[in-house]
């Protein structure tokens, strides 16, 4: 958590977030007095878009907070963040934590060009076409995955890519973060009955020769 992060949530007369009960825990967890708060979550958030743009119009100031990573990076922020550019209403980013940028670094994969491909379908032989559209690429592929889909990914990940290197990241920045690096056949080994637990980025290299088996 960074100084200019915390003192835009101390500063904050709404702060907009995924879990009321999660944000709450930062915000006591750094000394920050509570505001009014508003769950702003996949479902709800074209009807609280509107209440957010009202509060911004009438001069309040509002902080947009995810339970982690960007808000807005495969997160219904996104909607609140475009409708924000379309209308004229004046926003800010504050650099923080983004699981995609971790993970590539943390892989030890190449970091010349990369491609992040938010959630993968979950049908197999969706998983597989999704896959196969960038079998032919040379640019590291990052994705995020649900705990209990990542073995069926890899799978679908090997037969669509070949036997490449790969590297399955838990939880990163967390307390329980954990780093798989190997090729993909190792990995399907590996999380073939695993029990994951937490979030998941899964990267994976590009078609060149000096990753593949």
């Amino acid at each position: 958590m960074s100084g200019r992060a915390l003192e835009v949530l101390k500063s904050a007369s709404l702060i907009a977030c995924e879990d009321t009960r999660r944000t709450w825990q930062l915000l006591s967890h750094f000394g920050v007095p509570r505001p009014e708060m508003v769950s702003y979550r996949q479902g709800n958030e074209e009807r609280t878009t509107q209440f957010i743009l009202s509060a911004v119009r009438a001069g309040r100031e509002v902080a947009l907070c995810s339970d982690g990573g960007y808000p807005g990076i495969s997160d219904p922020g996104y909607r609140l963040i475009r409708t924000c550019a379309k209308e004229g209403v004046a926003y800010d980013v504050i650099p923080g934590a983004s699981a995609v940028n971790v993970a590539l670094l943390m892989s030890g994969l190449s970091t010349s060009s990369f491609t992040f491909r938010g959630f993968p379908p979950r049908g197999a032989g969706a998983l597989r076409n999704w896959f196969a559209e960038d079998a032919d690429k040379e640019h590291t592929i990052i994705c995020y995955e649900s705990p209990f889909r990542i073995a069926a990914t890899l799978e679908a990940a090997l037969d669509s890519l070949g036997d490449r290197e790969a590297a399955v990241c838990i939880e990163l920045t967390k307390m329980h973060e954990r780093v798989s690096r190997g090729y993909l056949s190792d990995l399907v080994a590996e999380y073939k009955d695993a029990k994951v637990k937490g979030e998941v980025a899964l990267v994976i290299a590009g078609n060149n020769p000096k990753f593949r088996r």
